[in-house]
């Protein structure tokens, strides 16, 4: 009789790209795969390291002090505690059908394939929880300059933050944009059905095309109202500058007038 475990998986969202190769010059375990966009690494005795360039390190069968002393290795001085972070359970035991429960997957078979692909999913659950809590803070903002509008009739913004925070919603969209490929299912996938099974699981069960989805449409919104901004913005400088030159052809005519009455 195959004995029961209970083996957590830890994920943390860095706020910025991590430098694969930096990371790999700092390893000291064993490294079981590495590319320009990742790496797998065995930490110790069924222990394992994946770090995503896209800004996740995921843990696996590590506990809170070796997560602490992996993140003064790889990441000295980041505040562990206040990334966005998430756990999941790997069980196994004597069942033969994947069990997905709220927080944890039971399989009758854990190897290092199952546990990489299972690292994976929930390191692109915890990128899609940092950019949905993102998108969410520019929708917020976006209804703050909304609600301006409908109660003083006006759009109290300088140019300078208005580019601003079009800059960042931008800058968010095309970060998201770059990591496409976090959502392909890994190649080692495509000729083992039991590990496609295993990904499907877990991609389902994260939600993470809807949850993509979801924040894409985010970002729609957040788009077509500064469009609307700018719009605004553009007409308000249209009517300074329209001012301005009646203003100077008035004087102009002023000046013209007194010339010749004097």
């Amino acid at each position: 009789m195959s004995v029961n475990k209970e083996l957590k998986i830890s994920a943390y969202h860095l706020t910025g790209n991590i430098d694969i190769k930096s990371c790999r010059d700092k390893v000291s375990g064993k490294i079981i795969l590495e590319s320009k966009t990742d790496l797998f690494i065995e930490s110790g005795r069924e222990q394992y390291i994946f770090i995503f360039n896209y800004g996740v390190i995921a843990f696996y069968n590590m506990d809170e002090k070796e997560i602490g002393s992996a993140f003064n290795t790889y990441f000295p001085g980041t505040p562990k505690a206040q990334l966005t972070a998430d756990d999941f359970v790997l069980k196994t035991g004597d069942q033969d059908e994947m069990k997905v429960e709220f927080n944890s997957l039971s399989l009758h078979l854990i190897n290092q394939e199952t546990i990489k692909i299972a690292m994976l999913n929930v390191a692109q659950s915890v990128a899609l929880m940092y950019y949905d809590a993102v998108s969410q803070d520019l929708l917020m903002r976006v209804r703050q300059f909304t609600t301006q509008m409908e109660e003083e009739g006006k759009l109290k913004i300088s140019r300078k933050n208005i580019m601003k925070f079009i800059g960042k919603a931008l800058n968010t969209k095309n970060k998201i944009a770059e990591n496409l490929y976090i959502f392909d299912a890994p190649p080692v996938t495509w000729n083992n059905e039991y590990l496609e099974k295993v990904n499907s699981t877990l991609s389902k069960h994260f939600d993470l095309g809807l949850r993509y989805r979801s924040i894409e449409n985010t970002f729609g919104i957040v788009e077509d109202n500064l469009d609307a901004f700018m719009e605004l913005y553009h007409q308000k400088e249209s009517s300074k500058l329209e001012w301005i030159i009646i203003i100077l052809i008035l004087v102009e005519v002023l000046d013209t007038f007194i010339t010749k009455i004097i």
